[in-house]
């Protein structure tokens, strides 16, 4: 049985959050495809006029029951966001336990 597109699933970190120790390692909670504000929060009127900076750590893995290997694994983002006044920023930190404050000061 071969691994398919979905197979291919993105999970939550420990603390989805912009605090300082935000991010964290994997846990098993799926983001869902196609639910709002699953990864990031709604945008606050006060956010869209001063700016922000909203940090996010997920993880991509495979959920599946065999035992195929899946090599050359590769994200990349085919569509701009469609609010135009959003930005979006996609980096790997080689951690599996890093923070948000690791992950700004890469920036």
């Amino acid at each position: 049985m071969a691994i398919t597109n979905s197979d291919v699933k993105l999970f939550e970190s420990q603390r989805l959050t912009d605090e300082e120790d935000g991010g964290g390692r994997v846990t098993g909670n799926e983001f869902m495809d196609g639910n709002v504000n699953n990864l990031f929060q709604d945008i606050s009127r006060i956010d869209r006029t001063i700016g922000d900076v909203a940090l996010r750590k997920a993880f991509i893995g495979i959920s599946t029951d065999n035992n195929d290997i899946y090599l050359v694994g590769h994200l990349i983002l085919t569509e701009p966001p469609k609010d135009q006044i959003v930005s979006v920023l996609l980096f790997n930190t080689d951690g599996q336990a890093d923070e948000r404050l690791d992950a700004r000061d890469r920036i």
